[in-house]
């Protein structure tokens, strides 16, 4: 019992109520964490300047003789709290038995300034009772759930009730005269103490505390919840494209092998010229290098400009364009991507040339057409893919790149229809040429000679 209540008050979740978090998502908890405690310091900062300008601009209702000024005094060891807390949080050295001593700290503090009024105003120790400060009390608790953990919610009220009980008991004790009443009229009319009103303020507090670490305990299972499912994501996304992932995590719907969406896209097949050649003279880690280096520096531009990795083959690259999501300018957006890519490639090779290094070029075949997105597999092993007639032909056309003798092609269908959509740029134009694996020949442009 003891275990299941420590793991709710500091992760909102009983023990019991799954395995523990990865230690990824704990560190990301923690720099949320972190963050909230910097917020909660700047807050009560923000406050004591507030509270302190506002003391400072109204006229004093007590004795210059007064024998202390609880305010400016509880302002002045709340900023200083506030300040060590915001330093050894910084520092890293905000354990929860440091921030445990805080936060009863800062209510004490309070409660001192509530129970010096009467030294302020030289009134008997009833009259602290009637202080309007007592709403602060609050504050401080509902600022405690900002860090998510129901603990230090928990803690806060805690040290209110049990502070404002010793309050209401010093009072008793310490007045001249017979400091009770059960008249509600006479309470509010004097400095008597009504214990019912008493009682109902320690309530207020317990059932306020109460809520709070409720909701902040529910709070806190959808917040690691939400950071869990934000890691998925980005773990997603170092097996499949970024919009692939996202189609996953949010899929409203259960993941099945047999959905797929047709759509209108663009299919371009990247292919590293001279790697086979590249395998015979390099060991396994520098081929490896080699094919990384290449990866990095094309995915990045098929991304930025629209597309979508379908699948890594060795040494090929399958991306759409407009596949994954509907896209207006799909065949403008990958004749830019193809010519960034040569580009890319020309520099990096022309590197890797002055360096003495293997340099392969890239052949790239492009088709355009309706294409079907979706999930094929079984109940085991399922994966997102492009199929059509224009997956089939953008990898014929990568491998018509050599009797072409050039290093990227697409159809002149795809050039066209690449023109009415914004695509800037000449290209040459070849007709009625055979393409191997293809009944009728076809019109062809030529995105990048051979060098």
């Amino acid at each position: 019992m003891l275990m299941r209540l420590r793991s709710w008050l500091f992760t909102g979740a009983p023990a019991s109520a799954g395995p523990p978090l990865p230690l990824r998502v704990q560190r990301e908890l923690e720099r949320e964490q972190f963050r909230a405690e910097l917020l909660v310091t700047a807050v009560q900062l923000l406050l004591v300047v507030l509270l302190a300008t506002l003391y400072a601009s109204t006229p004093a209702g007590f004795s210059p003789d007064a024998p202390i000024e609880a305010v400016p005094l509880g302002l002045v060891f709340f900023a200083l709290l506030a300040l060590v807390r915001l330093y050894t949080a910084w520092t890293g050295q905000l354990s929860r038995p440091v921030l445990a001593v805080g936060v009863i700290a800062e209510m004490v503090v309070l409660l001192f300034v509530i129970w010096a009024t009467h030294l302020q105003y030289e009134q008997p120790p009833q009259f602290s009772l009637k202080s309007t400060q007592f709403v602060y009390v609050f504050i401080l608790i509902g600022l405690r759930s900002l860090r998510f953990e129901p603990a230090w919610v928990v803690v806060s009220g805690l040290t209110a009730a049990i502070g404002w009980s010793l309050l209401v008991a010093f009072a008793v004790q310490h007045a001249p005269d017979n400091p009770i009443t059960w008249d509600y009229v006479t309470s509010l009319r004097s400095i008597q103490i009504h214990l019912g009103g008493e009682f109902d303020k320690i309530l207020a507090v317990v059932v306020v505390t109460g809520i709070l670490a409720l909701a902040i305990g529910r709070a806190r299972h959808l917040l690691e919840r939400a950071v869990a499912q934000q890691r998925a994501v980005a773990d997603l996304s170092l097996f499949f494209d970024d919009s692939v992932a996202r189609r996953i995590t949010g899929s409203e719907a259960d993941v099945t092998a047999g959905q797929g969406e047709q759509r209108d896209a663009a299919i371009l097949f990247l292919d590293m010229r001279g790697f086979t050649d590249a395998a015979m003279r390099l060991t396994p880690t520098e081929l490896i290098a080699l094919l990384g280096e290449y990866q990095r520096l094309t995915v990045p531009l098929i991304k930025r400009h629209g597309g979508s990795i379908d699948k890594f083959m060795g040494d090929g690259i399958l991306a759409s364009f407009g596949a994954v999501a509907p896209d207006p300018q799909y065949a403008a957006r990958a004749l830019r991507a193809v010519d960034a890519i040569l580009v890319a490639v020309d520099q990096w090779r022309a590197a890797r040339l002055q360096a003495g290094q293997v340099a392969p070029d890239v052949g790239g075949g492009l088709a355009t057409g309706p294409v079907v997105f979706g999930i094929i597999g079984d109940d085991t092993r399922l994966e997102y893919t492009v199929i059509g007639d224009a997956v089939n032909l953008a990898a014929k056309l990568e491998k018509h790149n050599k009797a072409e003798k050039t290093r990227a092609i697409t159809t002149r269908i795809a050039y066209e229809l690449a023109l009415s959509q914004g695509y800037v740029g000449g290209k040459e134009l070849r007709e009625a040429r055979p393409v191997n694996g293809v009944a009728a020949p076809l019109d062809l442009a030529v995105l990048g000679d051979r060098r």
